[in-house]
């Protein structure tokens, strides 16, 4: 007979943010030890998911794609800081508190295609008080547009746009003063209980932005951009109002596609197909098949919560990270967990979840060991000390490995489906001797791979898995032998943290940043230090099905793929992005839009080689693993969501942002809602309160 005082045995499948935000939320508890025994269970040899950061030559910063927090992650932010509080790093050490290891980011860099040319769009968002530990004074929707209305009158404020003309201040300051009024409405408590579908202030705004400000934008256009600014903010509100969402809910209108919601609402073509607008379906791939040569597709819910989030921030419209993600976010969780407690099992590849023999519950979990430790006394020890910060190394650390030597010369990614490598053994957990609950925190991507059964016995998981689609994604690093200056960026930015980023370039590597800021975590010798850093990512479009997975050669013709594709991307893009890294310019005469290639730093100098040969020592990768792919919300898809506690299992508890999370949006934010409404499923806590942005009238009935 099982002993009723022994600790319950979580089982937590999965090594994203999701599971170990999940870890963390259970294990912040007081008395935690007595209620939960948790072991974490992981394929290949680190944490982070869609997050994961590895070391290259030179101790390179590697990563899945573009990373960072939205000012609007009002569960990721928080959590992080009281990981670095509970990390309790040396005062002296690097990155010892969460202020240090997250930086604020305010300037947005859009494009526009306009009078026959793509131009730049900057924007810096102004900054405010708020912390970004501390989500508190953001609660609620009517908080939400209220802060968005406040960031509206500070970007059309005279005084940020110079060289306007004494009517046109005139004009703005009006606008200004309407938006006062329209923000004093929004931040009464209560007001929203006595609005209606329509509010006379905002009808005052949109009066004056159709019949006053409208007439003054031709031939100007920073006035444009602000009409379509405004009209872009005052539709969201107005389709608040409009659509009851207070009453109803987001989830009321993820029927109904993004840009034709905008337009119902009064937001015109040009908004609706404006940068601005494509931001939120940029940022989240939200385009069918992963294909950019198509029309964005995202479920009007969704997109209403993640846009109106976006402007109504913490401290800063960004935080970026000081280091690499693995560094700054992943690495700081798994030593928090640790220290307290939690169990790593690295190396163990979930195969398939098992039923019960009245399919009521998980009776086991079959796993296929890839490795074995040399000392199995001993867990394996991921980490190595990189410039001072706990990094993830390159791959497995085979010194510590039984296989060690066979993995790293046959180069096995042990993180791949599709790998050649024959597993060393199997392991089978099997409830009430190895598990208690089951946190299944893999992304849905491999839900079919793995929970075959699951799929089996309930329609609702063959229905998510139908109606939530995933996209595969790509992504390019190039580190420069110019600074970002002398390659022709030529705008200033006002705040000393600000870098360039932008989710509207040029399809399909769409979003870019400079990343410079990373170059002294890496170890370059003095006469090859790179002098800039971006990156590139976006969606890759995939109509095939994936091949069997024994077609081991797969990851590498999806790696040539992409490296074609970047390398054509930096032929023909890079002119209006880095006017002086083009060939023309480096080395005349040449190409006007093209990359120069002699711009690209190598690590290894003696096989540089020549032209498009220089990308090779660059680093690019195809995000093509059922684990990575990225999760997508299409009209109609939210309702298809599971919620954490209803897999429809009595021990089975999910987690992840694909779950329903309130947000339905795939992200870090996402992730860190879905752990902590996982957290929330097993053990009551953390209350649904605190979850920020979980509708309150969802609660699992056996917990409210």
């Amino acid at each position: 007979m099982a002993d009723q005082t022994a600790p319950q045995k979580i089982a937590i499948l999965g090594g994203g943010l999701a599971a170990l935000t999940a870890a963390f939320e259970l294990t912040s508890q007081p008395g935690w030890q007595d209620r939960f025994d948790i072991t974490l269970y992981q394929m290949g040899w680190r944490l982070g998911g869609k997050c994961a950061t590895k070391r290259g030559p030179n101790d390179r910063i590697e990563e899945h794609g573009i990373h960072g927090f939205l000012g609007s992650y009002y569960n990721a932010l928080p959590l992080m800081a009281e990981c670095y509080q509970a990390l309790g790093r040396d005062k002296n050490a690097k990155l010892a508190t969460f202020e240090q290891a997250f930086i604020p980011e305010s300037f947005v860099l859009m494009w526009e295609y306009e009078n026959s040319g793509l131009r730049r769009w900057p924007m810096t968002l102004p900054t405010n008080r708020l912390s970004p530990a501390d989500a508190s004074s953001l609660p609620s929707l009517r908080h939400w547009i209220a802060a968005l209305i406040e960031t509206a009158q500070a970007l059309i404020d005279p005084r940020e746009t110079p060289g306007l003309s004494e009517v046109h201040e005139m004009e703005l300051r009006l606008g200004e003063a309407i938006l006062e009024r329209l923000k004093t409405e929004f931040r009464r408590e209560g007001a929203e209980a006595t609005f209606g579908t329509t509010h006379p202030v905002l009808e005052e705004v949109w009066d004056w932005l159709g019949h006053r400000l409208k007439a003054l934008i031709d031939e100007n256009d920073d006035l444009r951009r602000l009409y379509t600014l405004l009209e872009y903010m005052m539709a969201l509100v107005r389709g608040v109002l409009a659509d009851s969402i207070f009453e109803k809910g987001f989830d009321s209108i993820d029927g109904e596609n993004f840009s034709d919601w905008l337009q119902r609402h009064g937001a015109s073509v040009m908004t609706a197909s404006s940068p601005l607008a494509l931001n939120t379906v940029n940022l989240s791939y939200q385009y069918p098949a992963g294909d950019t040569a198509r029309t964005a597709s995202m479920g009007a819910g969704a997109y209403l919560h993640w846009s109106l989030r976006s402007y109504a921030y913490l401290g800063a419209f960004a935080w970026l990270f000081a280091a690499g993600t693995g560094e700054t976010v992943i690495a700081p969780l798994y030593l928090v967990l640790r220290q307290r407690g939690v169990k790593f099992e690295f190396f163990h590849k979930v195969q398939n979840l098992a039923l019960s023999a009245d399919q009521q519950s998980i009776a086991s979990v079959e796993m296929a060991v890839q490795a074995t430790l040399k000392d199995p006394s001993r867990p394996y020890d991921p980490l190595v000390d990189i410039q001072g910060l706990p990094s993830w190394p390159s791959g497995p650390l085979y010194d510590q490995l039984v296989q060690g030597e066979a993995l790293q010369a046959q180069d096995i990614d042990l993180e791949s489906y599709w790998t050649p490598w024959q597993n060393v053994g199997a392991r089978t957990l099997r409830v009430g001797e190895d598990f208690d609950q089951v946190v299944f925190a893999i992304a849905v991507g491999a839900v079919p791979y793995l929970c075959k059964d699951l799929l089996a016995a309930r329609p609702a998981w063959r229905d998510m898995v139908e109606k939530i689609p995933t996209v595969q994604t790509q992504t390019m690093q190039i580190w420069l032998n110019r600074s970002t200056t002398d390659l022709g960026w030529d705008l200033p930015l006002k705040n000393p943290t600000d870098t360039v980023i932008g989710a509207t370039y040029l399809n399909p590597l769409d979003g870019q940043v400079d990343f410079t800021h990373l170059l002294p975590w890496e170890s370059w010798p003095a006469q090859q230090m790179p002098q800039s850093l971006w990156y590139f990512s976006g969606a890759m479009a995939d109509y095939e099905p994936p091949p069997p997975l024994t077609d081991t050669g797969y990851p590498a013709r999806a790696h040539a793929r992409v490296k074609a594709q970047c390398i054509q991307y930096l032929q023909v893009c890079m002119g209006p992005l880095l006017p002086k890294a083009t060939t023309n310019v480096v080395s005349p005469p040449g190409d006007p839009m093209g990359m120069d290639f002699s711009l690209l730093q190598d690590h290894d100098p003696a096989h540089a080689g020549q032209g498009v040969q220089r990308f090779d020592q660059q680093f690019w990768r195809a995000n093509i693993d059922p684990s990575e792919r990225y999760v997508t919300s299409p009209p109609g898809s939210t309702a298809a969501r599971l919620k954490a506690w209803e897999s429809g299992f009595s021990n089975l508890v999910l987690a992840g942002d694909w779950i329903y999370t309130g947000l339905n949006v795939g992200s870090a934010e996402g992730a860190a809602m879905g752990g902590r409404l996982a957290a929330h499923a097993v053990s009551g806590l953390p209350a649904l309160s605190d979850i920020v942005g979980y509708p309150q009238e969802g609660a699992p009935p056996a917990l409210t």
